[in-house]
């Protein structure tokens, strides 16, 4: 049976299509590339009456753990008249971005130019019942340094402290 024709044929297509799966489950596969906590003065903030900046009194952070069917994403902004904007999302990792899809919109992560962008293509997260935003905040268009920024998370695969 070793020098079966049919047998060896069976096994290198079998061995074959393994390594094609494998292949495709690593390039799926960001292995945590995300993970961290990014912080950055609150740009946005100002003070309500004032209109005077408030951005060294606050800081904006967006933190981004590792589970097992993505990530769990935790952003929080100050901004103008010291309104809030603020959401905690499961995301998965596609096409270098990290995507949570709703019937009311998308809300997208990716990388741009040394920074991390958050979009929602206007749509307001609090509408998609997705987070919170005060009348005078808005997570599009928000980004946060990612080089020298990040601190990574020691939680991983859901688990909690």
């Amino acid at each position: 049976m070793k020098n079966n024709p049919a047998v060896r044929l069976l096994c290198l297509s079998l061995l074959f299509q393994a390594s094609v799966l494998q292949m495709a489950w690593a390039g799926d596969s960001d292995h945590g590339a995300w993970t961290g906590s990014y912080s950055q003065a609150s740009d946005l903030c100002t003070e309500p009456g004032s209109g005077r900046s408030c951005r060294d009194g606050f800081r904006d952070s967006l933190s981004i753990v590792e589970e097992s069917l993505g990530y769990r994403v935790e952003l929080h902004s100050i901004q103008a008249m010291q309104h809030v904007c603020s959401f905690v999302l499961h995301m998965k990792p596609e096409g270098g971005k990290l995507i949570h899809q709703s019937e009311l919109g998308t809300v997208v992560i990716e990388q741009h130019a040394g920074a991390l962008r958050v979009s929602s293509g206007g749509i307001d997260p609090t509408a998609m019942g997705l987070g919170l935003c005060g009348t005078h905040a808005d997570i599009d268009g928000l980004e946060f340094p990612s080089a020298g920024n990040r601190t990574r998370s020691r939680q991983r695969n859901g688990a909690r402290s």
